[in-house]
């Protein structure tokens, strides 16, 4: 008999309810939407709660804004996000391809070149944190960055799975934020990864509206709707409209 499967609460207010009571343990997950959606807020919001309400230490890949403009972010929400890396709940890792030097950005390629497999530093930098902090939950913003490195899509998509499998390994729940896609042409995340997150940013009549939309979540059960999104001083909130007979 198969054991039962652990849920991992997402601490978004109104989305395990969408996917049977959460993430399944050591899944990976792509967050896909355009710009202002609220994909980095989502991701924050998971690592946050995971190491404050469910014990559960997380690790936040930075590879495009600095970790002082993330911990920033975090505290705009009024998330003590200090007291978690003072008590090793937490930590940043700073991957951006770029560095800088007296006041100029230069470029950093000591994560991205001289690899056998792309991503391959990057994940030995994370799994080293993994194992420093008992690490549970892991977000990287943004793989659409990351993929950027890297010139072959086949050679990139080999490297994305061993990293997929090299956290999976690990038991680690993990977020990667990728930025919408334009073309007709499937990621090819989308083929590597165990769930997709579609959230949207759409204009409606004079306003802007986030919406929230469970593609594929493999071994759980989902709603396929789209549910709006409802970001609040203290984070995002998925709304469910009331359904009329």
């Amino acid at each position: 008999m198969s054991a039962p499967q652990v849920k991992v609460r997402t601490g978004v207010p109104g989305f395990d309810s969408v996917i049977s009571g959460g993430f399944r343990r050591g899944k990976t997950i792509v967050l896909s939407g355009p710009p202002g959606s609220g994909k980095t807020t989502f991701g924050m919001q998971f690592l946050y709660f995971g190491a404050k309400d469910f014990d559960e230490p997380g690790i936040f890949v930075t590879l495009s804004q600095s970790p002082d403009e993330i911990k920033n972010d975090f505290k705009s929400f009024g998330w003590d996000v200090q007291k978690l890396f003072d008590d090793g709940k937490m930590i940043i890792i700073d991957a951006r391809p770029f560095k800088m030097e007296d006041g100029f950005i230069a470029l950093d390629e000591s994560l991205y070149r001289g690899e056998s497999l792309p991503f391959m530093h990057l994940t030995q930098l994370i799994l080293s944190s993994i194992k420093r902090i008992g690490a549970k939950r892991l977000v990287i913003d943004s793989l659409t960055v990351l993929g950027m490195q890297y010139t072959n899509s086949f050679y990139t998509r080999r490297g994305l799975q061993g990293m997929v499998h090299t956290l999976e390994d690990q038991q680690c729940t993990s977020l990667l934020v990728s930025e919408e896609n334009k073309t007709d042409k499937t990621p090819f995340e989308w083929h590597v990864v165990s769930g997709i997150v579609l959230l949207h940013h759409v204009r409606k009549e004079d306003t802007m509206e986030r919406a929230i939309q469970v593609i594929k979540m493999r071994g759980t059960k989902h709603s396929e709707q789209i549910f709006p999104i409802k970001l609040t001083e203290s984070g995002l909130q998925i709304i469910h409209p009331r359904i009329v007979p």
